[in-house]
């Protein structure tokens, strides 16, 4: 430790206790002082419905669906843009219930152990107001961010998932979303079986 952070130990005190006494909190008081920060008016919550994704790699006669929970159409509420959003980027790469009934002899497998692909897309909208951290009770301004999480397949039979990503990434609505809220908006990629 050098004398620079010896020398600015007196003004961090108070935050370091604090953040000393959030350390030793139980997980209930943990919980208390995260809920008396936390605007529940401003999560989101994306409505979901039954829809079916294909596994990456299986090949065109044989493309097989799992059954998924997909991102409802028409959503309103917090974070309804974000997941709208994420519901149009990934239309090509789901298939709904109704899309479903409508192929000829779809093969469809259980597997509820099965990590899909998935996407999430977050939007980030700085703070304007400052609000105390409940862990050091530092004054900052908190961003409003929305996150929406959607799974995904592939598109055509016999794709693999870097052609599935770097399909989306090409679409102009996901530049468009990224570059949102002077680019401080985000997006990842998790592949399947993560």
């Amino acid at each position: 430790m050098g004398f620079r952070d010896l020398q600015r130990y007196p003004l961090q005190k108070a935050r370091y206790d604090k953040y000393k006494e959030w350390l030793e909190s139980t997980p209930a008081e943990r919980q208390t002082k995260f809920a008396a920060i936390t605007d529940e008016t401003k999560r989101s919550y994306a409505e979901r419905e039954k829809g079916y994704v294909s596994p990456f790699g299986t090949a065109g006669s044989t493309k097989i669906y799992l059954p998924a929970r997909l991102i409802k159409d028409g959503q309103t509420g917090q974070g309804s843009g974000v997941a709208n959003s994420l519901r149009d980027l990934l239309a090509s790469y789901t298939t709904t219930a109704t899309e479903f009934g409508a192929l000829t002899t779809p093969i469809e497998v259980e597997a509820k152990n099965f990590k899909f692909a998935k996407l999430t897309l977050t939007a980030v909208v700085a703070g304007t107001t400052k609000k105390a951290s409940r862990i050091t009770g530092a004054m900052y301004k908190k961003p409003d961010v929305d996150s929406v999480t959607s799974p995904f397949g592939q598109s055509s039979g016999g794709q693999a998932y870097d052609a599935a990503v770097l399909a989306i990434k090409g679409i102009p609505a996901f530049t468009t979303f990224i570059q949102g809220n002077n680019g401080k908006n985000r997006a990842r990629f998790t592949p399947e079986g993560e």
